[in-house]
């Protein structure tokens, strides 16, 4: 199926009212990223479609997964997963084989032309979501030396406590990290500046946000929610309520490749245990 969109709507209301295919098979369809809007893969169900787009159902394919991590996108230069909530990226003193890296590296050495994988960026342990590796050790570093031009989008999803006032804000501050590993508000001279945009998608007893930002600080995301009184549900470091799974998602990373300057796009889906949380 190849289609243009007359007029605005949203992905999966598009496809329902344009395709034969059940919920159960669009949304296969979608998380098995056979569905591309403008010729880029998206996943994402509420993805919004405007006027003129090409909206193509492609050939069937099947997730690829490294034991239980999706990989999300890979070619001869990059590979991007979707990695657990719980899982550290890097190793530790303490932790050397359950962490990303590892698994990701086991992953490449089966490969035949025996890849090398140099990963790209980190998330925190309890957040899970879009994790960029390259295949090469100087796109790597100039990928890495430009991060804030390279990294064009960067995403997320999250639940917080409580009802927000403002809608949508943009949150400003400097940010300073203590002996002990934890992130506080510091003032301009001694923090490093940390710019955050949310927006509150749904709400009902608490509220799950929109987030982009702007800068990559450690912990920038939760210290700040934090601060305005509406911390990430389950994330017990910075004042959440205790939780099965800590709820923030890295779930849509756009990046310009320093080379050809060709944009990727990645997104997935909000966990669905993030809904469930709203009440």
């Amino acid at each position: 199926m190849k289609r243009m969109v007359k007029e605005e709507d949203n992905l999966f209301h598009y496809l329902e009212k344009n395709t034969d295919y059940s919920k159960k098979k669009l949304k296969s369809l979608l998380k098995y990223r056979n569905v591309t809007v403008n010729q880029k893969v998206v996943t994402a169900y509420d993805t919004p479609l405007k006027k003129g787009q090409i909206v193509e159902i492609t050939k069937e394919r099947k997730e690829t997964k490294i034991g239980t991590i999706p990989i999300i996108y890979e070619d001869q230069d990059y590979l991007v997963v979707n990695k657990p909530s719980g899982m550290l990226t890097i190793s530790t003193e303490k932790e050397k084989n359950r962490t990303l890296y590892h698994q990701v590296r086991e992953y490449i050495k089966t490969k035949q032309n025996a890849e090398k994988i140099y990963i790209v960026h980190r998330l925190d342990r309890e957040t899970s979501g879009l994790v960029l590796f390259c295949k090469d050790e100087n796109l790597r570093n100039r990928i890495q030396e430009n991060w804030e031009q390279v990294a064009i989008k960067r995403e997320y999803r999250a639940v917080v406590e409580g009802i927000l006032e403002k809608k949508n804000d943009c949150l400003v501050s400097y940010l300073k990290e203590n002996k002990i590993g934890k992130v506080y508000i510091a003032n301009h001279q001694e923090g490093k500046k940390a710019i955050t945009n949310y927006e509150v998608m749904e709400e009902n007893q608490n509220s799950l946000l929109k987030i982009e930002i702007q800068t990559g600080r450690k912990n920038q995301i939760r210290v700040q929610l934090s601060e305005i009184g509406h911390p990430i549900i389950g994330d017990n470091k910075y004042g959440g309520r205790k939780a099965k799974r800590f709820l923030l998602c890295a779930n849509h990373l756009e990046i310009k490749d320093p080379r050809t300057h060709k944009i990727y796009s990645f997104e997935i889906n909000t966990p669905r245990e993030f809904y469930r949380n709203l009440s």
